[in-house]
């Protein structure tokens, strides 16, 4: 997406640099287009003068600069970006200030009358907005979450007791600093067994706390909510629906040839999902997938598994959905269908974030992988 914007400046800017030539320049106009709705940088605005092809754009922070010639003082001037309604006014109005602040309004129009060329621009724009507000539409840290989880398992068409238990979460730095790396670093967890169940071990009951959390892309800005992978995906409008008097996009994705960074999943060899996003906001409401695997390493969906290893899923099918309110993670529920050692075994596990709160922390220094006493 980096690189396509680049390329769309580019041309911008050739088409535009004739008219940066001829004439007396009167006056600089400086300034920054930003969102009406969220005060976020829109990067590669098109700015021009009315009737000319003199202009410019914003760049990646969404700063501009343009010089006026004598000649074109009375124009009108506008902006135009993806996604948003166009805005002009006359340039001369921009003249008394040394730095001028441009909000423009997200567009209300129904994508799916466009073309699919330009719907995927919007879509696009969409889920880039929705990345770079995650750190405004969700709570920062250092924040505690108090989960409950069940893991619901069925062996050749038996079913065993579910592993039930309470799990701690202690995130030191929240939504306001997104990373994949600073997901793993900041959040810390711990497990505490129901008092009538037998201790979990490591080799015996995995409980994928960590594969579950991983599906919290909010979190890591990372999979569909990564600016930088937004090219590998194929994209869709499925729908725009109004859920609790509030209106949303439905963006469908997928990879024809998943990749780890795209699916998450070392071995996926089918992905595709949808993920719900406020129109008003951007904030995400809800994200889906569903991923086929050849295998899957028994310690994570993202880890290879080794030349010498034979301890590993087989046959891997699996589905999650991640839902979100009041700022935070709400909800992760995962069923996963597979063969292991000869036996059709499915995994339907849920992780529900009972409560949170920002006083009285209890800070965690590590991932306790052993639940138990």
């Amino acid at each position: 997406m980096k690189t396509l914007s680049i390329l769309v400046t580019a041309m911008v800017l050739s088409i535009f640099t004739m008219a940066q030539q001829p004439g007396q320049v009167v006056k600089t106009i400086k300034g920054k287009v930003i969102s009406a709705a969220t005060n976020e940088a829109i990067s590669y605005t098109n700015i021009g003068l009315e009737g000319t092809f003199y202009g410019t754009a914003s760049d990646d922070e969404g700063n501009f600069e343009l010089k006026v010639p004598l000649e074109l003082v009375s124009k009108n001037i506008f902006f135009s970006a993806v996604g948003f309604k166009n805005k002009q006014f006359p340039v001369k109005s921009l003249f008394d200030k040394e730095f001028n602040v441009i909000k423009i309004e997200s567009q209300s129009y129904g994508i799916e009358e466009i073309d699919i060329a330009a719907q995927n621009m919007v879509l696009i724009r969409i889920l880039r907005m929705a990345s770079e507000n995650i750190k405004y539409n969700n709570g920062a840290g250092p924040f505690n979450m108090h989960c409950s989880y069940n893991n619901e398992r069925t062996v050749n068409d038996k079913v065993e007791t579910p592993q039930i238990a309470s799990v701690l979460i202690y995130d030191a730095k929240g939504y306001s600093e997104v990373s994949k790396s600073d997901a793993f670093v900041s959040r810390k967890y711990s497990v505490k067994k129901e008092q009538s169940e037998a201790d979990y071990t490591f080799s015996s009951g995995l409980m994928n706390i960590d594969d579950l959390l991983g599906m919290d892309w909010a979190r890591s800005a990372s999979n569909i909510l990564n600016p930088a992978l937004l090219a590998d995906y194929k994209l869709s409008l499925e729908s725009q629906p109004k859920i609790d008097g509030q209106e949303y996009w439905v963006i469908v994705f997928s990879q024809d040839e998943p990749t780890l960074e795209g699916s998450g999943d070392f071995y996926a060899s089918a992905f595709k999902g949808k993920i719900t996003i406020n129109k008003v906001d951007y904030s995400v409401l809800k994200i889906e997938g569903e991923v086929q695997s050849a295998k899957n390493n028994r310690q994570g969906l993202g880890l290879a598994v080794g030349t010498s290893n034979k301890n590993y899923l087989e046959e891997v099918s699996y589905n999650f959905t991640v839902d979100y309110k009041d700022l935070l993670l709400n909800r992760i529920s995962m069923s996963k269908s597979y063969k292991y050692e000869g036996k059709s075994i499915t995994d339907n596990t849920v992780l529900k974030v009972d409560r949170a709160h920002s006083n009285n922390l209890t800070i965690l220094d590590k991932r306790d992988y052993f639940p138990g006493e």
